[in-house]
């Protein structure tokens, strides 16, 4: 049975976009693959999974900041952690004064 899309789920998601974008953008981009998908056109296509639809907003602004016009939005749930950069920062977390103050 498929896992139900939900604001805070992982996604698996294909993202087209018209124009041109250095591969090197995925990073930024929530870790999804950036590759040319056009035939005869610029078509860039993303592709990954993203930690939950917050990610998702974040992309998409970015392509918008960019002047990147949406052509297409595909995204499914999926099981599991995203597969790329799109979670919070590895770190330390804060310590815990245990309530004293």
């Amino acid at each position: 049975m498929p896992r139900r899309l939900t604001l805070d789920a992982p996604l698996e998601c294909t993202i087209r976009a018209a124009g041109t974008l250095d591969p090197a953008w995925g990073e930024r981009l929530g870790g999804l693959r950036v590759r040319p998908a056009g035939r005869g056109y610029p078509v860039i296509e993303l592709r990954g999974r993203l930690l939950d639809q917050a990610a998702l907003f974040g992309v998409l602004a970015t392509l918008y900041d960019l002047g990147l016009p949406l052509l297409s939005v595909d995204c499914r749930a999926t099981q599991g952690p995203p597969g790329g950069g799109a979670g919070p920062p590895a770190g330390p977390r804060p310590a815990s004064d245990g309530g004293a103050g």
